[in-house]
């Protein structure tokens, strides 16, 4: 193994070494791994494979090598003993693949007349494996995100397809074209090449998780807007309580006037008054789970300034092993779009809340008036709100808090009203 065929490889490998940590997130969650420790284990994978790849280059050495330093890389995340058995032989079995596939390309082009230099073919055969991996891992990340409900546009699609493609055929021909004295330079060429191709993908994956921050920021501003409409809530029905106990005597004095004069109608009316001062209009939910009880509360606040009608019908505890964020996704995201819904009704604006806890399922139906259009695209519903992104966005969050519960939402209409139904699994146990 000459030196251009050494330096080719450890610049590869370090490119290799990150295709797999790439491959690594398709089929483990990354959001709570300790990031020094990955970032010493990928590292150390380099420099061990590298070593006893340069040292022995023997097949059934490195099979044997790799396998089990995935199966190690694997420790990074949490993950059951199958599922590491089975992602550790399933990113070993595409690169082999891949590696097969190009070699026999090669053979059948008949890859080494393309040069005098016999390292050039070894070279070329190196990188066509290591950016086919890399484009390989890029297709399965993106349909990772379109099965997570993450809207992916055509636009990615095609880069990750145009640029890995650009960057093979840009150092396939530099390869074919360079004389054995200017090897150096197309080696640095060839370097700059898969840096552009990293960073690239690593801002469109920086700018996805940004615009995912941006929204969940929305969502906590919501939520804390939710929890001062409570607030006030809680603070006029206690002001009312109090006035109310300061004036009893007044109340009774009234009441008894009424009594002795047998004025039922009168008692009647004044004792409806009495309720609706206790009973502060602004209090539609009143389960006791501070969390459902701001939501729900804020947003019927909001309903009624579009002069919509409102039913609530809620048996809930007041502690749930579900997370406040998620309820506040779910409940606000939903009332959110019923609300949007009811108010272009034609006739009647309704929303109906219902949800209760048994068998430690929670169960939410959330059913609203409507127009009666829909926009259905290729057999997917869509939003007929002029915000698309944002209300489509809302859904997505609501599907990606469901799937920590194993929870599921179905949807549903009839000619004039239209249902969302909503199954959580109250567990503490739930994946998070």
């Amino acid at each position: 193994m000459t030196n251009n065929v050494i330096i080719v490889y450890l610049i590869t490998n370090v490119f290799s070494t990150y295709t797999i940590y790439r491959f690594m997130a398709i089929f483990f969650d990354c959001r709570e791994t300790d990031r020094r420790v990955e970032s010493i284990s990928y590292i150390m994978y380099f420099f061990v494979n590298s070593l006893l790849f340069i040292a022995f280059n023997n097949m059934a050495l490195n099979v044997a090598s790799n396998l089990v330093m995935f199966f190690l890389l694997t420790y990074n995340y949490e993950a059951t003993f199958r599922t590491r058995l089975i992602a550790s032989v399933s990113i070993y079995t595409i690169l082999m693949i891949i590696e097969t596939l190009v070699v026999l390309i090669m053979g059948y082009f008949d890859i080494t007349v393309m040069s005098m230099d016999r390292d050039l073919p070894v070279i070329s055969g190196m990188i066509s494996i290591k950016i086919l991996s890399y484009t390989v891992m890029l297709f399965l990340s993106n349909f990772k995100m379109v099965k997570n409900n993450i809207n992916v546009s055509y636009l990615h699609w095609l880069s990750i397809f145009v640029i890995p493609a650009g960057t093979l055929v840009s150092a396939l021909m530099l390869i074919t074209e360079v004389h054995s004295e200017n090897i150096a330079g197309m080696i640095v060429s060839i370097v700059i090449l898969f840096v552009i191709n990293v960073f690239v993908f690593y801002f469109y994956d920086a700018l996805m998780r940004s615009y995912d921050e941006k929204m969940e920021k929305v969502l906590l501003q919501q939520q804390n807007s939710a929890y001062l409409k409570q607030l006030e809530v809680i603070n006029q029905s206690q002001e009312n309580l109090r006035v109310l106990r300061h004036d009893i005597k007044n109340h009774v004095m009234s009441l008894k006037s009424l009594m002795e004069r047998e004025d039922c109608e009168g008692m009647s009316d004044y004792l409806a008054t009495l309720s609706d001062y206790i009973n502060y209009s602004g209090e539609y939910s009143k389960t006791g789970n501070a969390e459902i009880d701001s939501i729900i509360n804020y947003k019927m606040d909001k309903a009624k300034l579009y002069g919509i009608k409102t039913e609530i019908n809620l048996s809930i505890p007041e502690k749930l092993n579900i997370r406040p964020f998620d309820l506040s996704v779910v409940f606000g995201n939903l009332l959110d779009n019923a609300i949007e819904g009811a108010s272009r009704s034609k006739t009647e604006k309704m929303v109906k809340v219902s949800a209760e806890l048994e068998n430690n399922v929670l169960y939410i139906n959330i059913a609203n008036t409507y127009d009666g259009n829909l926009n259905y695209k290729n057999g997917r519903l869509e939003t007929s709100s002029e915000d698309k992104q944002r209300h489509g966005l809302g859904l997505v969050s609501v599907k990606k808090s469901l799937e920590n519960y194993n929870g599921t939402m179905s949807i549903r209409h009839s000619k004039g009203m239209f249902y969302v139904d909503v199954l959580i699994y109250n567990s503490a146990g739930v994946q998070r």
